[in-house]
């Protein structure tokens, strides 16, 4: 390797290890001694910072105090960035686990999403989160690989008082199942016209919720390979609920309408 491909294997180090002090200087110019009293660091520690930030070209001084050069400042966002994904997946990484290793999520998904796992003292934990987003809601969109009892009753007595419009996309046996174990309700929560369902002969990889109404959000559902619920998470970002409308979108054009009705 050459002294140039080192560069920014080094400025790497460099940023990581001074990540607070360039965190610092992102708010605005600063004196050392305030750098110190800040941080909490030792005189020594904040010459040592500086001078390393200042080789790599990312901060200079000024009459009113170090700043960030335009370098630093990308460098400083960017690494802001980073720190907020690796810490979005470490938090989540017991429920990414349970998802199928080539499904693709966007990072916007895990960025200040709340996040409740199924633990053996709290099973339920993540059904009662998904139960208070679908019942603050006007409109659902959303895909299932399994029929939890739960969901049967949440979605019959939303659509039957007409407080819902739902649309879902069901795995082949989600569908087979119902009729076979829930026929009565699932026919009457299809005939009200509150709810669409489309069958699909895909695997579905998780289960997904899109909801409108007092509050906008999406939530993806985690399930481990014997369909038992693992998860949930849930964010109402617009960058979120724009990937879950997308992802709801492309299974729905691959399904087939079970019966024609006016929930769209």
């Amino acid at each position: 390797m050459t002294a140039s491909e080192d560069v920014p294997a080094e400025t790497i180090a460099t940023v990581t290890r001074r990540s607070s002090f360039l965190a610092a200087l992102a708010a605005g110019p600063k004196r050392k001694r305030d750098l110190r009293d800040e941080l909490g660091v030792s005189r020594s520690t904040v010459y040592k910072a500086v001078r390393e930030l200042d080789e790599h070209g990312l901060v200079e001084r000024t009459d009113d105090g170090l700043v960030l050069t335009l370098a630093g400042r990308m460098v400083e966002s960017a690494y802001a960035t980073f720190h907020g994904t690796v810490t979005d997946v470490s938090r989540t990484r017991e429920l990414l686990a349970s998802l199928p290793r080539t499904v693709d999520v966007p990072s916007a998904l895990l960025d200040g999403a709340d996040v409740v796992t199924a633990e053996r003292h709290a099973p339920n934990r993540p059904v009662r989160l998904f139960e208070e987003l679908v019942g603050d809601a006007d409109v659902v969109r959303g895909i299932s690989p399994v029929a939890l009892p739960q969901y049967v009753d949440l979605f019959h007595e939303q659509a039957v008082t007409g407080e819902l419009a739902a649309n879902l996309v069901l795995e082949k046996p989600v569908v087979e199942y119902l009729l076979t174990e829930y026929g009565d309700e699932f026919g009457e929560t299809l005939d009200t016209g509150h709810l669409a369902v489309w069958e699909t002969e895909a695997t579905l990889p998780f289960g997904l919720v899109v909801v409108e109404g007092k509050r906008s959000g999406v939530g993806v559902v985690a399930y481990d390979e014997r369909g038992e619920l693992r998860g949930l998470v849930v964010n109402e970002s617009r960058e979120a609920v724009t990937w879950g409308r997308e992802t709801f979108d492309d299974y729905r054009s691959s399904g087939t309408r079970l019966r024609p009705g006016p929930v769209q």
